[in-house]
């Protein structure tokens, strides 16, 4: 899971490698230290954060805070992902670095649970889209569906509130 914070769930005493080896350790997951150091190396690699391994979290900026956190997510190659708003604290440079990040998975067929508002990543990412309103599905659909015809007043208002682009 990729939680909206990053900050919040990266433990602030730790180095980006440790953190993401910490997971690895809980599930006796890559025993060898070359091998767990490679695949650290990895990850931290295909989220743009290789020259990083040895900083604290407090040196990154939110966006490479967001990427580590990826990067954790991903230690386990997990079926699936879940995201929680994982742009909303970001600006808008650091959420484009964020999103690449999440657009890459998507086409590498990473299967993602992403609760967002940007509208344009979904309608570019997604194969499947939930219209959650006041707690509730409102409308669901693929992305043609969504967009190109949505059913509920509400989901109409959204789009055309700004938050399409």
């Amino acid at each position: 899971m990729v939680f909206q914070d990053p900050y919040a769930s990266l433990d602030p005493r730790m180095t980006v490698s440790d953190i993401i080896a910490e997971g690895m350790d809980v599930h006796h997951l890559y025993q060898n230290k070359a091998e767990r150091a490679e695949k650290i190396y990895g990850l931290l690699e295909k989220v743009g954060l290789a020259e990083k391994k040895d900083e604290y979290p407090c040196r990154l900026s939110g966006g490479q805070q967001q990427r580590v956190a990826i990067a954790r997510a991903l230690m386990r190659d997990p079926k699936v992902m879940l995201f929680d708003e994982p742009t909303s604290a970001l600006d808008p440079q650091l959420t484009g670095e964020v999103l690449a990040i999440m657009q890459q998975l998507a086409a590498e067929h990473r299967t993602m649970v992403v609760v967002t508002h940007e509208m344009s990543f979904a309608r570019g990412a997604a194969n499947r889209i939930l219209y959650v309103n006041g707690g509730l599905i409102a409308e669901e659909g693929t992305p043609e569906e969504i967009f190109g015809a949505p059913k509920t007043a509400e989901l109409r208002a959204f789009l055309g509130s700004g938050f399409e682009d």
